[in-house]
């Protein structure tokens, strides 16, 4: 066998090498990616807040970013995005659902969104439920009857919820009895999360920032990335 054909050999096997190895990571980054479609984001004034001038807050986004590209629904957005362009995100602030869960009306405020069949539901809430006199059973009925409701015609859905930024102890125990759960009370213990000095109104300065909101944003989307989608 001459030289020239020695190297023609030595330079084939290289190339299936290069092929092979090139293939096993693409496989491992396809699987290391989340499979959802389309998502839906149930939160509060953290989630989606519009502007009120009365408060200095003039940015009809997650408070307190200091701009909609800042807050952490449009961060996973722009990562499910990138898998994915034609992957949707929507977000609906259920504040009332916190406030007046006994009383909250599913059809009127839900209904369009649930029939979009949404295949991950990601519920972030806790802030606005009342601590004081807190009844955790009818809390915990009208919870189930949430999740129940968007499970009407979409079985698989997946939920994944996820706790308070300022600490709800009660409600993270309930939320986290019904799904994949991850809590963001560490994250509000770190005063830098917040936009303190940032806003006139001491109300809005108790949201997070945008690094509050980026380190929200990124402690979701690790979690999205350990879940498959429901089969």
């Amino acid at each position: 066998m001459s030289l020239k054909q020695i190297s023609k050999i030595i330079g084939s096997l290289v190339l299936i090498v290069v092929l092979f190895a090139s293939c096993n990571k693409g496989e491992r980054v396809i699987a290391a990616q989340p499979v959802f479609t389309k998502i839906l984001i149930l939160g509060n004034s953290i989630t989606f807040a519009p502007t009120d001038p009365n408060l200095g807050w003039n940015c009809a986004c997650g408070m307190a970013a200091s701009k909609p590209d800042s807050d952490y629904v449009h961060l996973l957005t722009r990562n499910f995005k990138a898998i994915d362009q034609k992957n949707t995100v929507a977000a609906k602030n259920i504040a009332a659902f916190e406030r007046g869960f006994l009383t909250y009306d599913f059809d009127a405020e839900l209904k369009v969104l649930r029939d979009e069949r949404p295949d991950l539901i990601i519920i972030r809430i806790g802030e606005n439920v009342q601590q004081d006199n807190f009844d955790a059973t009818a809390f915990g009925k009208r919870y189930e009857d949430l999740i129940a409701y968007f499970k009407m015609g979409n079985e698989k859905v997946t939920i994944l919820a996820v706790g308070s930024f300022w600490g709800n102890d009660a409600v993270d125990a309930i939320m986290k009895k019904h799904s994949e759960f991850i809590t963001l009370k560490p994250l509000g213990l770190d005063m830098s999360n917040y936009a303190w000095g940032l806003f006139p109104d001491h109300g809005v300065q108790s949201h997070p920032g945008d690094k509050g909101m980026r380190t929200i944003g990124n402690t979701i989307w690790a979690k999205i990335q350990t879940m498959p989608a429901s089969q």
